[in-house]
């Protein structure tokens, strides 16, 4: 009773420019670090199982268990937060938003400790241990992105808002380039695969501490009322419940992000495998790729939508992404590579930002929060099976999960296009 009294107190206290800063810098950075993570394993963890590897988590691996090792470690992650993410953000309106992100920040930075020890000693288990714990603890960037609402003045909400997705983005530059630039011995000698993770986990568990010490709740709790575990599933069977413009959307989102998911995930092995690049170099062109989102959310999607219609803007970048991603499939060198890579990431954020705007419109007031969670079920869902499979695929050929992308894309354009568009 008295933490609810201190709350109500707090609330009616009307936040200043200089206190808003001060509890949304640690979120911002949590929003970031989460982001850097995410982005930077992927062509770390290709890199480390790439043949002809000397790191020691690749030691006694067939190519057969590298390529299973990489597909199921990567889609460990968005599996976990499947079904994490949604049960943290309920507990974060019952016992406050602090308690939770002091949770997520925490299981960052374990992760990214228990992840460093799998490099150093070489261990499977750990690898997987810790892609689990960060899977499980990744709400932080909706949560962190509710607290920022708690804390600035409504007229700035959609200011802090879209800081918070700049933060997103910039974590998927920043991410892969880290991981080029802190695994180069070239430029420091002591330098190797374990650097990035080392300063990932640091810059982490600062972040905890500027939580604990700069971010105050400035809400009232909701009332005790039971969580749901199984809160993904009902988010994804919501989708496909019945018939109707929000059904219609889903399958779309799900194949598209199916298609991401595969290229996202298999392309920095695709190029090591088909070029033979560095990894310092596949991290690198995955830094380009998140200077593609950015430029899609800050400049091409506002442009769009100022002259285009949402059901055109869907169709025209989904099919504008699958003829990217076929010329990427068969591209004839790394420098053809690097010329898409910007468009290939400029249309495919388009295209979700699109089909985002097309889920609101399907909801009412009341349901607005529901429809966002089943964006984010399907994403999780997509990004965790479709790795799971492209793990398998791999080893078949290092370019069957690009070719899987290409059909899934085309297949989400096709089905765009055959829909009736909604009275």
């Amino acid at each position: 009773m008295a933490r609810s009294t201190d709350l109500k107190a707090t609330a009616s206290a009307e936040p200043t420019a200089a206190s808003t800063f001060a509890a949304a810098a640690p979120l911002l950075l949590l929003i970031l670090v989460d982001a850097i993570g995410f982005a930077m394993l992927t062509p770390l963890l290709a890199s480390a199982l790439a043949d002809g590897s000397n790191a020691g988590i690749s030691t006694g691996l067939s190519a057969t268990q590298r390529h299973l090792v990489y597909g199921i470690a990567t889609g460990l992650y968005p599996i976990m937060t499947f079904f994490g993410a949604p049960i943290l953000g309920q507990l974060s309106d019952r016992l406050g938003r602090k308690a939770i992100l002091l949770v997520c920040a925490t299981g960052i930075a374990a992760s990214y400790v228990v992840i460093s020890a799998a490099f150093a000693w070489g261990s499977i288990a750990l690898l997987m241990a810790g892609r689990m714990i960060g899977g499980l603890t990744a709400a932080s960037q909706a949560v962190s992105l509710a607290a920022v609402v708690d804390v600035c003045r409504p007229e700035r909400k959609d200011f802090w808002l879209s800081m918070g997705l700049l933060c997103s983005s910039l974590g998927f530059v920043l991410g892969p380039a880290l991981s080029g630039f802190l695994s180069d011995t070239a430029i420091l000698p002591w330098f190797n695969l374990l650097t990035p993770l080392y300063a990932t986990a640091v810059v982490a568990a600062v972040n905890v501490l500027m939580l604990a010490l700069l971010f105050h709740d400035r809400r009232q709790l909701l009332a005790s009322s039971p969580v749901s575990l199984i809160s993904g599933f009902k988010s994804f069977g919501a989708a496909f419940a019945k018939p109707g413009p929000l059904r219609d959307v889903s399958w779309v989102f799900l194949l598209q992000e199916l298609a991401w998911g595969a290229y996202f995930y298999f392309i920095p092995v695709f190029l090591l495998d088909r070029y033979g690049v560095s990894g310092k170099d596949a991290s690198y062109f995955m830094s380009v790729m998140g200077v593609g989102f950015c430029v899609s959310f800050a400049v091409a999607m506002p442009l769009l939508t100022k002259y285009f219609s949402t059901r055109a803007i869907t169709s025209g970048s989904l099919i504008a992404t699958s003829i990217l991603i076929a010329v990427s499939a068969f591209a004839p060198s790394m420098l053809v590579q690097w010329a898409l890579i910007l468009p290939i990431s400029v249309a495919v954020a388009v295209s979700y930002g699109a089909l985002i705007i097309l889920f609101t419109d399907t909801a009412t007031e009341d349901t607005k929060g529901e429809v966002m969670g089943i964006t984010a079920a399907i994403n999780s869902l997509s990004f965790g099976s479709v790795s799971f499979l492209g793990g398998w695929l791999e080893g078949l050929s290092a370019g069957a999960p690009i070719y899987v992308a290409l059909a899934l894309m085309t297949m989400s354009w096709l089905v765009f296009s055959f829909q009736k568009r909604p009275k």
